[in-house]
């Protein structure tokens, strides 16, 4: 049996009362577990533990010949860790959380060690993300950091230094709505094309 903490990016329903979670580990790979049972199991799976967002600690088998590329493991217990609360008061903070998800299970690989900061950065923006004032700023922001963290920040946007600052004291970055506007639209064209390569 194995133990991991992971960040749940996606739940997809497999069958009548199965579900396959897909989650972010510490080390920064992506991890694909069968919940068998989980849509009737109170018991190992019960108050929502299994839900986007959650860092959650899992035990779980993986299979004889190991857990390979696009191969599922077995999930036999998950506890809650965080559930970053504040997210699921509004919608837009939880709409933005699963932007973030979604970015991130685009970057993240089966059996990738070598991405603790991906891990970190996605939660430390959900931690930011459930107490923002400022959505539009934090998302400009996990963009921005995004980009340095994978290796493709282009030099005209690596100027900007208030965005060095850690996503918790995004707040504190003093842009008026057009700069914001315009750094937004150009930070999220050089994503998309990044992701799209």
């Amino acid at each position: 049996m194995d133990t991991a903490k992971i960040i749940i990016l996606r739940k997809i329903k497999y069958s009548e009362s199965d579900l396959v979670i897909q989650g972010l580990d510490q080390r920064g790979g992506r991890l694909n577990l069968l919940a068998r049972g989980a849509l009737k199991s109170k018991r190992r799976f019960g108050g929502g533990v299994l839900e986007p967002t959650h860092y959650v600690q899992v035990h779980f088998r993986r299979k004889s010949s190991g857990l390979g590329e696009g191969q599922l493991g077995f999930l036999e217990e998950a506890h809650l860790l965080e559930d970053f609360k504040g997210l699921r008061e509004e919608y837009s903070r939880l709409e933005t959380a699963f932007y973030f998800l979604r970015l991130v299970s685009q970057l993240s690989q089966e059996g990738d060690e070598g991405s603790v900061e991906l891990f970190d950065l996605l939660g430390n923006a959900l931690r930011a993300c459930a107490e923002s004032s400022s959505l539009s700023l934090l998302k400009v922001h996990f963009e921005l950091k995004l980009l340095h963290q994978q290796g493709v920040m282009p030099p005209d946007l690596s100027s900007l230094e208030s965005f060095s600052r850690p996503l918790m004291q995004h707040q504190e970055i003093e842009l008026d709505g057009q700069a914001l506007a315009q750094t937004g639209q150009q930070v999220h064209f050089v994503l998309k094309s990044y992701l799209e390569r």
